[in-house]
This record gives C-alpha cells, structure tokens and sequence, in this order.
C-alpha cells in the first residue's frame, strides 16, 4: 500500500485511503458523544490534545444539535476486533468508530497524530479528507521498566505511560524485585521494604540508592493506565534474582546468612529454597497482598537466570527431589514453578515466564518470553509444540538498555542495538502463518542497571519504542524503512514539544 509519509503515522495503519475535500478544525468545532457517555474519558483527552497543539479548548456537543463542523465518536459492531476502529474525514465532520472503547481510543491516536504533524493557521488545523480501517497484527503490545535496578516515582511512570498510549502500547511490565532493589509494599512482611528496598550503592559510586511504592500509589498507577487501555503486569522474579527479598528474609534461602542487597549487576547463586515448604508460605503472601493492587489475570514469575549451585548441596532441596520423584534440580524448577501456578490459580492468575530451555516443564496455561539473543527461532518451535502462547522479546531487537550507537556502551557485555536493528525485527520470523498463530505479541525491555532515572528511560525507548510499536501493530507488507525514517520526523518534533527526552537518530541530525 501508499505509505503517506506525509501524514506521519505511526505504527502504520492497516489501510489508508486519501479522499477528496478537507475539514477545517476550529474553535467552534464541536465533540460529539451522542448517546455515549461512556466516552467522556476519551472525548476530554482528544479536547485536552487539540488545545495542546492549536491553543483553543473545544466544546463538547449533543448529536441532535451538531450534525457538521464536528468530530464524532461512536460505536461499529461490524469491527469485530476491540482494537480496531475507523476514521473517516470529509468535509463536514470527522468520524472515529471502534467496536469498543479502546478501538475509538485508538483511533484518536492517529487522528492526534495527524493533528499534531499538520501545521495549524491562526490556530485552526486542516486535515485532508481520508478513511483510514486500522486493526493490530499482535493482541500484547509492551514495554517494560525496571524500577528494581533504579527505583522511578509513579509520577515519572505516568509520564512513560502516557507516551506508551500515543504509540497503542497496550502492556507495561514493571520488574518490581531483583537482587538489587525490592519495590513493593508487603504489609506482612515489612522487613521486605525496610531493609530490601535499600542498598548502600551502586556499582562503586558511593551514593544509597532506595524507594518503594505504598500499595494506594501502585492502585492509582494501575488506574492511571487502564483509563489509557494499558494493562500493567508486575513481575515477582523467582527463585533467582532475589537477593533484596532474601536480605530481609533469609530463612528461606538454602543457607541462611547475613545477605545484602546487591550493589552490582550479575547473577547471585541465592536463591529461594525450593525444598522448604514455608518458602511458599512467604510466597504465597506476597502474591496475595500483590494481587490485591493489581487485578491484570496475568503476573510474571521471572524464573531466568538460577544457577542451581545451592540446590545441589542444600539436603531439603535434594529431599524435595526424592520426596516427587523427579530426575534432578531442573526438574526442582519445574516443580517450583508448579508450585508458584497453583498460588497464581487462587487469585485468578496465569503466570508469564523467561522462557529457559533447560526447564523440563513449565505449568500448563504460562506464556512465555523469548529473551535470549540468537535463541528465538528455537523457543518459537518448543513453545509451538509445548502449546504455549509466546511473546517475542528477543535480544537482537528489543533489548533497549542496550546502547543505540558506537560510543555509548555502558559496559562491555552489551550488544550495540541501532534504530534500523529494532525496525527489522518480525516477530513472526517469517513463518507460514500456521507456525507463528501462537506468537501474541511483543515487548521491549529497559533492563535498568544503568538507567537511572525516567529521563534516560525516554531515551533509550524513543524512537527505538515507535519501531517496536510498528513491528507490534502493523502488516508486514505495510513495512517499509525508508518511509519509517520519513515518518519519524514529525513525532520527534511532537516529543519534543511535549518535553520526553529521545535519542535523535544519527541520519535526522545530519540534516
């Protein structure tokens, strides 16, 4: 299809067909909700975007008096699809229908997007008649942060959202434990924030680093992002990556010690013992007072990067063994994860996983991350014939801490990861269609080690993020690089206008 560079359209809609006549927004144009009040939320957020870009505040109007000069918003039952919607622009009004509410949403997305990237005349902006039919390729679209590493406030995580939603990010992941920070507040298990949340420094600089979220803060910012159709996933990492949790709580590692949160990055051998069952007890309560704050049915398990060290020589895990009958310690995980699926199952959860090859079994109903560099075309053939959903976070593609250019390495172990890297990614790989149906989606990860604050994670995630939201949202064969980096231009501009730090990508800053 036509590209349309000009209108600067990002992710790139599924059908765009240039039409004749323009409407003319002006201050007397009118918001039509009609019989819906339900859309109140979105016919305040398209106003609050108007006003932003042409200065006057449009008034919101009942359908029985404004049949023109207006933009109306409503409901199709013919777009099956809930993302899916249509817009339509001819000389008297603008229309934006969808299924449901998330569809219009979407749709005034890209009708802010062409608003944005039109120059206004004395205020009043001019859009050329069009119809655009636009629906995802993949179901889960996601980016995910890393306030365990460095904590970020849920203001700074609000601001991330909100440009998540111009891009129809539909998932953000929060990695709320790790080694080097627990983010979470457990109210039966204090010692979790007063002690996990703390570490004397970072990487040798010398300063403390601290902060968690009270538990009224996280149900705001779950709130936050729903009203802009934005599922927030927390992710408990287990049984590895848990040295902050377990500097509160070392009874349930396999060698109770004096542990501290972690003040580098790496792999810890202290893991979660998974032959004391009062493990599972503690486990069992933290998921419980988390699945309390947030109500998505899905919650990520982490289960990366566990050396078993400790497993082999801890008798209780080796009893465990024994005890079920398995062939030896990944065998343990896979009854480790069992154990975690039937917590989960209590509260009406499935659990998400980094997908590990050397895992025997994971529970029935997971879904499952490619992560590993180079290993994604395997793990989309295990998972297929396992049967389990997979979303493609691959290394090679969407590893955003990784640096975007030669000179801006933070260490020596990171892959360099350019815009046009992150454009080429198919998540599908190519496959005949039947071979990739249970790939659901994408996800990009700002791992946080060395992002320390909200204004790095803008900049690592724009505009590499609007390349991940294309491979996410649109049609291969709608694709195209060059159009891409024409495309890019007037987003940039937007960014920039609203404040969201970005990298400029080295062919735009030698113009």
């Amino acid at each position: 299809m036509a590209q349309h560079e000009d209108m600067g359209l990002i992710p790139q809609p599924y059908q765009l067909k240039t039409e004749s006549g323009h409407f003319k927004i002006t201050g007397e144009t009118g918001l039509v909700i009609g019989v819906h009040p339900d859309l109140a939320f979105e016919t305040n957020y398209l106003a609050q975007q108007i006003e932003m870009k042409a200065g006057f505040k449009s008034k919101v109007v009942d359908s029985n008096l404004q049949q023109k000069n207006c933009i109306y918003l409503g409901y199709d039952d013919k777009l099956a699809d809930p993302e899916e919607y249509t817009i339509r622009i001819d000389s008297d009004r603008i229309e934006i229908a969808g299924s449901g509410q998330r569809g219009i949403f979407y749709g005034i997305q890209t009708l802010v997007q062409l608003i944005w990237n039109t120059e206004t005349e004395q205020g009043d902006i001019t859009l050329p008649g069009l119809f655009i039919h636009d629906r995802p390729r993949f179901a889960y679209r996601a980016l995910m942060l890393d306030p365990a590493r460095h904590f970020l406030s849920v203001d700074d995580i609000k601001r991330y959202i909100d440009v998540m939603a111009m891009y129809k990010f539909n998932h953000l992941h929060l990695h709320l434990s790790d080694d080097q920070g627990w983010r979470v507040e457990i109210e039966k298990y204090p010692l979790l924030v007063q002690k996990g949340s703390f570490r004397e420094e970072t990487d040798g600089d010398g300063k403390p680093h601290s902060g968690y979220y009270k538990k009224d803060e996280l149900k705001e910012l779950v709130a936050y992002a729903q009203e802009r159709y934005i599922t927030i996933v927390p992710e408990l990492d287990v049984p590895g990556h848990s040295v902050a949790a377990l500097s509160a709580y070392p009874e349930f590692t396999c060698f109770p010690k004096a542990l501290k949160v972690r003040t580098t990055p790496g792999v810890s051998k202290d893991l979660f013992c998974a032959g004391n069952d009062k493990t599972f007890t503690f486990l069992r309560d933290v998921i419980s007072e988390m699945a309390e704050v947030f109500p998505s049915d899905k919650f990520h398990l982490g289960g990366d990067e566990a050396p078993l060290d400790h497993w082999k020589e801890c008798s209780r895990c080796q009893e465990k063994i024994k005890e079920k009958g398995l062939i030896d310690e990944h065998g343990l995980m896979s009854y480790f994860f069992s154990e975690m699926n039937q917590i989960l199952k209590e509260h009406n959860k499935r659990p998400l996983f980094w997908y590990e090859l050397d895992v025997p079994q994971y529970p029935v109903g997971s879904t499952m991350y490619a992560w590993r560099g180079g290993l994604t075309p395997e793990v989309i053939t295990k998972t297929r014939n396992e049967g389990f959903p997979l979303i493609c976070s691959p290394g090679e593609h969407a590893y955003f801490d990784y640096p975007q250019a030669r000179g801006e390495e933070t260490c020596d172990w990171m892959a360099y990861l350019p815009l046009r890297q992150v454009y080429k990614f198919d998540p599908g790989y190519g496959l005949p269609a039947n071979e990739q149906a249970h790939i659901i989606g994408v996800e990009a990860t700002l791992w946080g080690e060395y992002i320390k604050d909200i204004d790095r994670a803008f900049y690592m995630t724009w505009p590499r993020g609007m390349a991940l939201a294309e491979a996410g949202w649109s049609e291969m064969n709608n694709r195209d690089w060059q159009s891409f980096m024409k495309r890019l231009e007037p987003n940039l501009n937007r960014l920039h206008q609203q404040g969201v730090n970005f990298r400029m990508p080295d062919k735009l800053n030698k113009k």
